[in-house]
């Protein structure tokens, strides 16, 4: 019952709050162009080849989309359906290991994790990426190498070679460490299957774009990895204060028998230590390689996180909750007091609109007041040997999150979404008849074309604006392209002073330039802390300026 009420609130009103920019707009907007094309090959962002990520993501999403249409709740479903997966993978691998009941409890502790609760409701590849490598790494310690080179298959064609970087990672150095041959991983049908199953997109792809094999190995991997010309450095220990927060509240019982770690160290040989050392290895080897890479985001670390729950989970049944449960007391008191203090305080670099200095504190105190009620159930079923009481408490903190959340998730999303810039932009353009453009001056709003239902053309010099790094690279190519979406910097200019067609100019809030000389000329129609809408422009002569391309219409989704 608990794991069927932890799935409910990883779901719970997925479709209630707007997409995140950029990440969410972008990646519901390349699926929303894959599904209106029913081109379920090569994904597009504003009719131009997005080749930043591979298919599997896109194609999950604009599939949804074929079903339901192009929602919110579309775009993260797959999301969603991958972390079930995960899961309904961990409780099928903890119940062959340690019982039954231990598989639904790895299960549990999977869903009722932070990091697992945030990225299962956000439409990007984690999740996806995170099921595949679990994947992978329970199968292969299962004797099933040629399914874990599967797996490892679907994860690189979701999220590119870290897919399997991390399971040999935590595999390898496992075999190091226990003596085992290394070879024994790389099974001969395991590998026929993996370029089976990931060769051909990456061929056909390739075909079709001779530059997109340099552009992953060289571009997407060796330089993310290795240079800082992504801005998205930080320090070594940059995931060591993330990671706590990540699995909590189960990193607790995960970490309970960690001062036997010397004893498994020295039995590393026996089959006995196999186990412990493997969930060990899955987390430290991978950490250390995330944290060496120069390109860091939180959500790197979501993989590791199974790890975790198995750790918990194998703690749990073996005894060790009394000891986690005095540590969790103590933890559980200092975060529920903070999370009450924010009522009073909120920490002064903190940029936030109006709404959301309304939500939070609200939100933060119904979470402090669980977590404490949470502290209080795993102390007293420590103390009254009632391990159900015990697991609950471990449980409702992550449970309660979606349900204390709403509002402030509809703040988030009203400001970090363009959902708001397209309604005064589509209302303009109705009232111009419906057959206006939008032009972006020197912007490009990621979620703006999937709320408008169609691409936007921006006037730019780099195309870093698309917030594509593909794109970017191939700026001028593309924009020599007919029917291009990508026009010269300068020509917005052009288009407020002809205005052959209704046009409602886009740009960002701090473009002052630009700001000034629309709005000397044209009403404001909507501003705030990132862009400013102005027009429509009346037409003044017949000719028409060049249009995005919008692909034909053969699927549902765009309905």
């Amino acid at each position: 019952m608990l794991v069927l009420l932890a799935a409910v609130a990883l779901g719970w009103n997925l479709n209630g709050y707007r997409l995140l920019d950029p990440d969410e707009g972008r990646n519901a907007e390349v699926a929303r162009e894959m599904a209106y094309s029913n081109g379920y090959v090569v994904p597009h962002l504003d009719g131009l080849p997005y080749l930043d990520k591979p298919i599997v993501y896109f194609a999950a999403a604009a599939a949804m989309m074929e079903l339901f249409g192009p929602t919110e709740a579309a775009a993260r479903l797959p999301a969603y359906l991958a972390t079930l997966a995960t899961i309904a993978l961990l409780v099928w691998f903890a119940h062959r290991r340690w019982g039954e009941e231990a598989g639904w409890l790895a299960g549990l502790a999977y869903a009722t994790m932070v990091l697992p609760l945030a990225y299962a409701r956000t439409a990007i590849f984690d999740s996806t990426l995170t099921l595949c490598t679990t994947a992978a790494i329970v199968w292969f310690a299962d004797e099933r190498p040629v399914a874990a080179w599967a797996a490892m298959a679907v994860g690189a064609l979701t999220k590119g070679p870290i897919a399997v970087a991390i399971p040999l990672l935590a595999l390898g150095s496992h075999a190091l460490a226990t003596g085992t041959p290394v070879r024994r991983l790389f099974s001969r049908r395991g590998l026929a299957l993996f370029g089976a199953i990931a060769l051909p997109w990456f061929i056909v792809v390739s075909i079709e774009h001779p530059d997109f094999p340099g552009y992953v190995f060289l571009r997407e991997t060796l330089q993310r990895v290795t240079t800082r010309s992504f801005h998205r450095t930080a320090p070594f220990w940059y995931y060591l204060p993330i990671l706590p927060l990540a699995g909590f509240p189960w990193i607790v019982p995960a970490l309970a028998r960690v001062s036997s770690v010397r004893a498994t160290w020295d039995a590393r040989r026996d089959a006995a230590a196999s186990e412990p050392l493997l969930l060990a290895c899955w987390v430290i080897v991978p950490l250390i390689f995330l944290s060496l890479n120069q390109s860091k985001l939180p959500q790197y670390v979501l993989p590791l996180i199974p790890a975790l729950a198995l750790a918990a989970t194998r703690n749990l049944v073996a005894g060790g909750s009394r000891t986690a449960a005095r540590v969790y007391v103590g933890v559980s008191g200092v975060a529920g007091l903070a999370l009450v203090a924010l009522t009073r305080w909120l920490p002064a670099p903190i940029s936030l609109t109006p709404a959301e200095k309304a939500a939070i504190p609200p939100a933060a105190a119904a979470l402090g007041i669980v977590v404490l009620c949470s502290g209080v159930l795993v102390g007293l079923g420590a103390l009254t040997r009632r391990p159900r009481s015990t697991i609950f408490g471990y449980a409702v903190v992550v449970m309660a999150i979606p349900f204390l959340s709403g509002r402030l998730l509809v703040a988030v999303g009203d400001d970090r979404s363009s959902a708001g810039v397209a309604r005064a932009t589509a209302a303009a353009l109705e009232r111009s008849g419906g057959t206006g453009t939008v032009l972006g001056v020197l912007a490009y709003p990621p979620s703006l074309p999937f709320y408008l239902g169609r691409p936007i053309a921006v006037a730019t010099e780099t195309g870093q604006e698309l917030t594509s790094n593909y794109i970017a690279d191939n700026v001028e190519r593309f924009r020599s392209l007919a029917g291009s979406p990508l026009l010269p910097a300068g020509y917005w200019r052009e288009a407020l002073a002809r205005c052959p067609m209704p046009t409602v100019f886009l740009t960002g809030a701090g473009h002052r330039e630009a700001r000034a000389a629309l709005g000397a000329a044209l009403p404001l129609l909507a501003a705030d802390d990132h862009y400013a809408v102005y027009g429509p422009c009346r037409p003044r002569s017949m000719s028409q300026p060049p249009q995005p391309p919008q692909p034909p219409r053969r699927g549902r989704g765009g309905r």
